[in-house]
C-alpha cells in the first residue's frame, strides 16, 4: 500500500518542477558574445541579451529580430530605426529611450517600463504592451493596430496622430 501512495505523491512532484526548468533557462544570463556583437555589429537576430545592461547606448539602426531581450536595460539608450520584429522585451527598462520608427511590430513588450520614451512613428502593430508603462511617451504617428493596451498605463502620453487605436 506505501507503494501506491508513493507513485501517487511522486507524479504531482515531478509535474511541478517541470515548469520551474523552463523558467530558469528563460532567464539565462545574457551571452557575453552576443553583447559584444551587438555593440560591434548593431546586428544581434535571435540573440540572447536577457537582463543584459545596454543603457545609454547608441543602438540606431540595429537588427535585434526575434532576440531575448527579457529584462534588458535600454534606459537612455538611442534604438531609433531598430528592427525589434518578435522580440521578447518582457520587463526591459526602455525609460527614455529613443524608439523612434523602430519596428517593434509582434513585439512582446508586456511589463516593460517605457516612461518618457520617444517612439513617434515607431511600428507597434500586432505588439503585445499589456501591463506596460508609457507614462509620458511620445507616440506621435506610431501604428497600434492590434497591439494588446490590456492595462496599459498611457497616463501623460501623446497618442496624436497615432493609428489603430480603439476608441
Amino acid at each position: 500500500m506505501a507503494g501506491v501512495a508513493m507513485k501517487i505523491y511522486a507524479i504531482p512532484t515531478l509535474s511541478l518542477l517541470a515548469p520551474l526548468t523552463l523558467v530558469t533557462s528563460a532567464w539565462a544570463e545574457p551571452s557575453s558574445a552576443d553583447v559584444e556583437k551587438l555593440i560591434q555589429t548593431k546586428a544581434c537576430q535571435r540573440c540572447n541579451l536577457n537582463g543584459a545592461d545596454l543603457s545609454g547606448i547608441d543602438l540606431r539602426g540595429a537588427d535585434l529580430t526575434d532576440a531575448n531581450l527579457i529584462g534588458a536595460d535600454f534606459s537612455r539608450s538611442n534604438l531609433s530605426t531598430a528592427n525589434m520584429r518578435g522580440a521578447d522585451t518582457t520587463g526591459a527598462n526602455f525609460q527614455m529611450a529613443d524608439l523612434s520608427r523602430a519596428n517593434l511590430s509582434t513585439t512582446n513588450l508586456s511589463t516593460a517600463n517605457l516612461l518618457g520614451s520617444n517612439l513617434i512613428e515607431a511600428n507597434l502593430d500586432s505588439a503585445d504592451l499589456s501591463q506596460a508603462n508609457l507614462y509620458g511617451a511620445d507616440l506621435r504617428r506610431a501604428n497600434l493596430t492590434d497591439a494588446d493596451l490590456d492595462e496599459v498605463n498611457l497616463l501623460g502620453a501623446n497618442l496624436e496622430g497615432a493609428i489603430g487605436l480603439r476608441r
